[in-house]
């Protein structure tokens, strides 16, 4: 933007500021039929103006009259692209809404950029677009919640790419809802339809029933697995023991082992 350009937007920032609210709106639909009347193509100085002029209304305005504004450029095909990204990047849903669900001079990469970054909100808005490219629905997709997606299958106007599909089938066994819109699309690749039917069959199944707790096994012993009962036998109670010691009983002596002595009676003594 020149200097020249800049310093007419501030004075005109600077007038602004001093007028009544009423006459703030009246200016505001004046700058906005300036912008919307003309069909030939701005130039980057005067985009660069009425992005500057416009969003300097956009903080001044009242509600209301922000919701009439966003209206109509929401509407409209010539606005410059640097106002409508402006506004369909805005964190409050009511006024990005209508950018992202209507206005055709945002860009796929502008939508990408959004569904990227933004919440749920903006992707929902964004999925209700009356044509949304593939590129667009793989990003929805990615991010997008089961809301998001079933919104994403149900318009006619989003086209899926063949991996948007995979991804989709895949989440639609747990979906019953998205496997039955799923199933109504006529784009669905012919190699796909066993695999949605298949989906389709598990998202109708009733859930498996909870299985009883099981009594936890005593450590196994010696390489063993311990039988459940015997596990969990309770220890029998030890007796106690009496420590008191009884009088030992008196021994009766050991007598002596008489010992004999046989004299050697010489064979000469037995002769005499």
């Amino acid at each position: 933007m020149t200097p020249s350009a800049k310093q007419l937007i501030d004075q005109f920032n600077t007038a602004l500021g001093k007028v009544s609210s009423a006459e703030q709106l009246a200016v505001q639909r004046q700058v906005a039929d300036l912008l919307l009347s003309s069909t030939a193509p701005y130039s980057e100085r005067q985009v660069a103006i009425f992005n500057d002029v416009m969003n300097g209304l956009i903080e001044r305005i009242d509600r209301p009259a922000l919701l009439e504004l966003i209206g109509r450029l929401a509407a409209a095909e010539n606005a410059p692209n640097a106002v409508i990204d402006h506004l369909s990047s805005n964190d409050d849903i009511t006024v990005a809404g209508p950018m992202l669900e209507k206005s055709k001079v945002l860009t796929d990469e502008n939508l990408i950029e959004i569904a990227k970054t933004k919440g749920q909100a903006h992707l929902m808005a964004i999925a209700s677009r009356s044509q949304v490219s593939e590129t667009v629905t793989d990003a929805l997709v990615d991010r997008g919640v089961a809301d998001v997606t079933q919104k994403v299958i149900a318009n006619d106007g989003a086209k899926l790419s063949e991996l948007g599909f995979v991804k989709v089938v895949h989440e639609a066994r747990t979906d019953e809802e998205l496997a039955t819109a799923l199933a109504e699309r006529r784009d669905v690749p012919p190699e796909l339809r066993p695999f949605l039917n298949l989906a389709g069959a598990q998202a109708k199944a009733p859930p498996p029933k909870p299985h009883a707790p099981t009594k936890p096994q005593a450590p196994a012993k010696h390489g063993r697995p311990v039988p459940p009962a015997v596990a969990a036998k309770p220890p029998e109670p030890q007796r106690p023991q009496d420590k008191t010691k009884l009088p030992e009983k008196p021994r009766p002596p050991v007598k002596p082992k008489r010992v004999e002595k046989w004299e050697r009676i010489s064979r000469s003594s037995w002769d005499r």
